[in-house]
């Protein structure tokens, strides 16, 4: 018998391990063989890339001379030279030039190698790889260091199109450009690209528009690195090497990331500033597909320039054994194809060459192309944002245990106890309201029978609505950690390029939730809509998933690109919004902007890299006045004093976290491990907060933003329209200048020339 068991074993085994190495060599497969697009343009190599006869580019910088006006508009003039395809942008008024080259007159003074000289030179820089050899490292070139030329010019009626032909390398890359309005837009049409042996990673096309070095005028590149940074121009920087390369809307899980623990770039925008000229960036079409790079003076050459890097490969980690760990670093075969690649530069004026002019162009971008619609002028307060806990779980000695952190019923008491106080433009997000509470993801409904049950939010949202008070019920679709909504992570769970299905871990005592795939998520967002109607909630407040993660679905089920993602989550919201009436979410992805009506907890952060000279409020810049927003929770900030202020300072509005004040003890909680909860220790510093924040903002609700600026050390003024300024003093002595005194941590308003 032990023997036949044996035997039954054996044979189990070798089976399973067939199939492990077939699927391995099935994947090896498709991950070194072209997609369908590239086959499809497979040609003999030689015939294609024959430049026999075929005069290249020439080396250096194209002779300004041979510059032609091919368009114009009224703003604009739109320049080109056909023998290198490089082009010129002209404003009419002023007769300043924006080039997508370095600028001629500091040329002569670059020192970096000659290959270099000839990438930084050219039209189009692009990185490749053999993906046939993984030991493969990556090369970089270029249309001049290639010895490449220009096929098929012509002249449309707003620019050109062109193709760059690299022989070499073996590769061709149809573009356009063209002038609209008060832009200038580059184009690549990934139909048109071919590909021989060796594999595209990624295209900067006119990665040096508007560079300028830095000889000591007012300068820098402008980054949408959290909130927003500065790397002003200097020319002695320590560690000049170190260059900025982040994707647009975050890391995609599904690839190798580097640690950098940089924030996530939820803007599709860059810019740079020299002296009283400036270029506002937006990367306008394919922007998933993007990073924004940056170079400054000294990483890659004299100049500090900054450019959009098109991805069409990534690197990812194939796992040949799940228990050692052991695999080997690789790309895919297949390119990430869309016909939408464009990024459009706007020249700025001489009076707006600055961040705050870079953030009202992109906010006029905003409201012109996506469709945001400002907000409406309201002689009301400013609205307060209250999370309420409902539960969570902690570790138990052989079970998890509920924490109760508010029921319904105290949900009642907490909002009419705030409300009375005066504080009626309240706005509700009920957090951990659902089966197991905040940490447990999957099976929302019904209503947790711990905290009050359906009836009981039922109840609850009634009376929130006779005070007129929005209720938003949070959720997070995009983890799984209990199997409900007939969830199995093998068939449902979103997978990368080497088919492992990705995990989060955020506790190691707790059991990892699985990423769901995100056409999975779509279904079971579109068949909870009914429940959240019946209980007559507002919205959903969609909080660290939706709206946030982009990562590409490897889920032979579910494949789903960067791009489709986004477009699940904008069908998402959309249902919400025509089912409920409302979405909102946390520190948001800007392709969203249109359908929320709020942005929670936006960042007020950014990465602390070496070369970032400061930190900027770009995202509050362009978003008040579009959108309400608030930043961290006031009763989890680390420096009360100077995070009230900064509020004050970015015209965000306040939010508090809160639990009833017979909660249990959260400090040992999965996800709310929050110390301070019982919104009755905080209701007098809430009431003080609100008073101060309605002071300084209530009058300002609608405006744009239209000046930031630093008047001494640690003293900052954000001016609305012309007339309404706020001087926020960070130090613990008096601010004063010209009779106006601003005391010690703390800030006053100006209206109309005088304090308030």
């Amino acid at each position: 018998m032990t023997s036949v068991k044996f035997k039954y074993r054996l044979i189990t085994k070798l089976v399973c391990i067939t199939i492990v190495l077939v699927g391995l060599v099935w994947m090896l497969i498709w991950v070194w063989n072209p997609s369908s697009e590239d086959t499809d343009l497979a040609v003999d190599a030689e015939i294609l890339f024959d430049s026999v006869g075929v005069i290249p580019v020439e080396q250096g910088l194209p002779v300004e001379e041979r510059f032609k006006q091919v368009a114009e508009t009224e703003s604009l003039k739109l320049l080109i030279d056909s023998t290198t395809a490089h082009f010129q942008v002209i404003n009419k008024s002023t007769g300043k030039v924006w080039r997508s080259y370095p600028d001629p007159q500091y040329w002569d003074k670059e020192t970096v190698p000659t290959v270099w000289k000839n990438n930084l030179s050219s039209p189009v820089m692009v990185e490749y790889v053999n993906v046939e050899n993984y030991k493969s490292l990556s090369i970089t070139t270029s249309l001049i260091e290639d010895k490449g030329y220009l096929e098929n010019f012509k002249t449309t009626e707003n620019g050109f199109t062109v193709t760059f032909v690299l022989p070499k390398v073996q590769f061709k890359i149809p573009i356009e450009v063209s002038l609209k309005d008060d832009y200038v837009e580059t184009r690549i049409v990934d139909s048109g690209i071919i590909e021989g042996k060796l594999s595209l990673l990624n295209v900067k096309l006119y990665p040096l528009f508007g560079a300028q070095p830095s000889v000591g005028q007012d300068g820098y590149i402008m980054l949408p690195d959290g909130l927003g940074a500065l790397i002003r121009f200097d020319s002695e920087r320590i560690m000049q090497q170190l260059t900025y390369n982040e994707s647009v809307y975050g890391n995609d899980l599904s690839f190798y990331n580097e640690n950098t623990d940089r924030q996530r770039i939820s803007m599709p925008v860059f810019g740079l500033k020299s002296g009283d000229q400036a270029f506002l960036a937006v990367v306008a079409e394919g922007e998933p597909f993007a990073n924004i790079y940056a170079a400054p003076s000294g990483a890659v050459g004299a100049s500090n320039w900054v450019t959009t890097e098109w991805q069409y490969r990534k690197r990812f980690f194939q796992s040949v054994s799940k228990s050692t760990g052991e695999g080997f670093y690789t790309y895919s075969g297949g390119k990430f194809v869309t016909d939408k690649r464009a990024t459009r530069y706007y020249p700025l004026a001489p009076e707006e060459s600055d961040y705050v002019g870079m953030a009202a162009a992109y906010r006029r971008y905003l409201i012109d192309v996506q469709g945001v619609k400002p907000l409406e002028a309201t002689k009301e307060d400013v609205p307060l944002y209250i999370d309420i806990v409902g539960g969570d779980i902690e570790k138990g000695l052989f079970l998890d245990s509920y924490l109760k952190g508010t029921t319904t019923d105290e949900a009642t008491t907490l909002v009419n106890d705030i409300y009375k106080l005066g504080m009626k433009r309240l706005s509700v997000n009920f957090i951990g309201w659902q089966q197991d509470g905040y940490s447990t993801h999957g099976g929302y409904f019904p209503v947790d029978r711990r905290i009050g049950g359906t009836s009981g939010m039922k109840d609850f949202i009634s009376f929130a609505h006779s005070l007129d008070i929005p209720v938003y019920l949070t959720a997070n679709y995009t983890l799984n950690n209990n199997g409900d909504d007939h969830f199995w992570w093998r068939r449902d769970g979103l997978r990368n390029l080497a088919g492992t299905v990705l995990e989060d871990v955020k506790d190691s005592d707790q059991e990892a939730s699985s990423f769901v795939s995100p056409k999975f998520y779509e279904k079971v967002v579109t068949s909870d809509l009914d429940s959240y109607k019946k209980l007559g909630a507002d919205g959903i407040y969609f909080e660290d998933g939706i709206g946030q993660q982009v990562n590409t679905d490897f889920n032979s089920r579910y494949v789903s690109s960067r791009v489709d993602i986004v477009d699940v989550q904008r069908s998402i919201f959309k249902q919400t919004i025509d089912t409920l009436g409302s979405v909102t979410a946390n520190n948001v992805n800007f392709y969203a902007l249109d359908q929320v009506d709020h942005v929670h907890r936006l960042t007020g952060d950014y990465s602390y890299d070496v070369f970032i000279s400061e930190e900027i409020p770009f995202a509050q810049i362009v978003l008040h006045g579009l959108r309400t927003y608030t930043l961290e929770y006031s009763n989890l900030r680390n420096e009360f004093d100077n995070e009230f202020l900064r509020n004050i300072e970015y015209g965000a509005y306040p939010t508090y976290v809160f639990t009833g004040d017979a909660a249990a003890d959260f400090k040992n909680a999965y996800s709310l491990w929050y110390y301070s909860l019982n919104y009755k220790v905080w209701i007098d510093q809430l009431t003080h907060e609100y008073t101060r924040v309605n002071e300084a903002l209530a009058a300002v609700q609608d405006q744009f933003i239209t000046g930031h600026h630093t008047l001494a050390p640690n003293v900052k003024e954000t001016v609305y329209g012309d007339q309404y300024r706020i001087i926020v003093n960070y130090n613990l002595t008096d601010y004063s200048k010209d009779g106006l005194v601003v005391p010690a941590k703390d800030f006053v308003v100006i209206k109309g020339g005088t304090a308030k």
